[in-house]
């Protein structure tokens, strides 16, 4: 899969629409400290020799560990996706809109038990609608995250539906 080049990266992240906020943690700019260790550019591996996924042209986001966030253009809009750099070709495609997004990256701070206060800042200072509705369904749905299966699946469930939400406005 071709890479978008690094010198055109944040030119295409604002062709696409994408919020100021993400713009700016893709640039490197911490916009707040939830985002410091998980959500913070600018990508390195893709940059210097990593393979990334077959497909459309990525627009990298950011490396967390060995895992590279990115997204690109699709046929039917965007998609955004993840993908170890050891197995490219086994990439997914969390969400189809930034709020579906964040949503993903708002289950990882919550897993790794940033309070409540903390995830309601973080929330507003990226401009992400649907955390009150994340936190409720994780509630509701308690007993069905006790496993890697039931919790990748109640995500997905989650995103799709605020995706749906995210594209009819």
């Amino acid at each position: 899969m071709a890479v978008i080049a690094q010198a055109q990266r944040m030119a295409e992240l604002q062709r696409l629409g994408l919020s100021a906020p993400l713009v700016r943690l893709a640039a490197g700019e911490c916009v707040h400290e939830a985002f410091r260790a998980s959500c913070l550019g600018p990508a390195f591996y893709v940059y210097h020799g990593a393979d990334a996924p077959a497909g459309p042209p990525l627009i990298p986001l950011w490396d967390s560990g060995d895992t590279v966030f990115g997204v690109r253009e699709e046929s039917d809009g965007l998609a955004f996706i993840e993908f170890s750099i050891e197995t490219p070709d086994e990439f997914e495609r969390i969400a189809r809109t930034e709020q579906g997004f964040w949503a993903t990256r708002f289950d990882f701070l919550y897993e790794c038990d940033l309070p409540g206060d903390e995830l309601q800042r973080a929330a507003a200072s990226v401009g992400f609608r649907f955390l009150d509705r994340h936190l409720a369904a994780r509630e509701e749905a308690e007993e069905r995250l006790d496993t890697f299966k039931g919790h990748r699946s109640w995500l997905r469930e989650l995103v799709e539906t605020i995706d749906e939400e995210a594209l009819r406005r």
